[in-house]
């Protein structure tokens, strides 16, 4: 049996994808008929999807077909660490920001958001978690407080 990712494309065909065991590990898609293509022959194959896989018989590869299936969350999490992608959405967003009229928007956005009460005690929960977790680790502490030191008049 072959473990490959079901990858769904334009016009409803699903492409093949190789993954690595244990890559997916949360969301089950609930399918009953698809159309997969075989990665021996390249044939479109009938399949039945349940419980997050996918299998059918190639007829023409004489072989079974077993397929994860692949949840839009989990290719999120494998495209953040892919340096190309991660270039690309950099070099967009950059683009992105040197709209003023997009930079205005997101900070009358940003402004409004903040001005909200239950949005800064929510923020400041958060922010209180991460801080409190930060000053536990040694090295952080020392730099920080080898920086206040620094800043200091004597």
């Amino acid at each position: 049996m072959t473990s490959l990712v079901v990858r769904k494309v334009r016009g409803g065909a699903l492409r093949l994808v190789p993954v690595v065991p244990g890559q997916i590990s949360q969301g089950v898609v609930k399918l009953e008929h698809v159309q997969v293509i075989c990665p021996a022959c390249g044939q479109q194959v009938e399949a039945v999807a349940k419980d997050g896989r996918v299998k059918g018989y190639c007829a023409v590869a004489r072989q079974y077909v077993d397929f994860l299936i692949e949840t839009q969350l989990e290719r999120k999490r494998c495209r953040k660490g892919d340096p190309e992608y991660r270039a690309r959405q950099s070099a967009i967003t950059k683009k992105v920001w040197q709209n003023p009229e997009y930079r205005a928007n997101q900070s009358a956005a940003q402004k409004k958001v903040w001005q909200s009460p239950e949005h800064r005690a929510k923020m400041s929960a958060i922010l209180t978690v991460i801080m409190k977790k930060r000053w536990q680790d040694p090295e952080y502490r020392a730099k920080q407080i080898a920086t206040r030191r620094n800043r200091r008049p004597v």
